[in-house]
């Protein structure tokens, strides 16, 4: 037995077809407008990180900075460039204690952690963490 459309199915099937269309223009004009938002917060930071370089403000030479700050717009514009979350960084920070012997480890730690005193920035050249601890003498 052979089946031949209906004029309701074939309806349906047009019906069916303009439905995948909007939802696909609709997915296509979302994506648009995404790239286009972060094209535009890209051009926005590397305009503001070049002001800093061109004044002189950063802790690099200025064409150092101009290249870093090229190279950043260009991983914005890939989806490459990544800020890390506050768990990741905290781990670097701990991270860095592995270099210490096993008796300074955990000062470190502890540094890392906020506890003691910091001062200086990146930007000025480092950031110094100092941690005062009281021992008693050997006897």
């Amino acid at each position: 037995m052979k089946h031949f459309p209906t004029k309701s199915s074939t309806s349906n099937l047009k019906s069916a077809g303009l439905i995948a269309g909007i939802v696909s223009s609709f997915l296509l004009f979302s994506t648009c407008v995404a790239a286009d938002r972060d094209d535009t917060s890209a051009r926005s930071r590397y305009e503001q990180e070049r002001s800093l370089c061109d004044k002189g403000q950063s802790n690099q030479s200025r064409e150092t900075c101009l290249r870093e700050a090229g190279a950043a717009r260009q991983q914005a514009r890939a989806g490459s460039l990544t800020t890390e979350s506050e768990e990741q960084l905290q781990r670097n920070r701990e991270r860095r204690c592995e270099a210490h012997a096993a008796s300074d480890r955990e000062y470190c730690l502890q540094r890392m952690r906020g506890e003691g005193t910091q001062s200086g920035s990146a930007e000025r050249g480092g950031i110094l963490r100092e941690l005062t601890v009281t021992t008693k003498p050997a006897q």
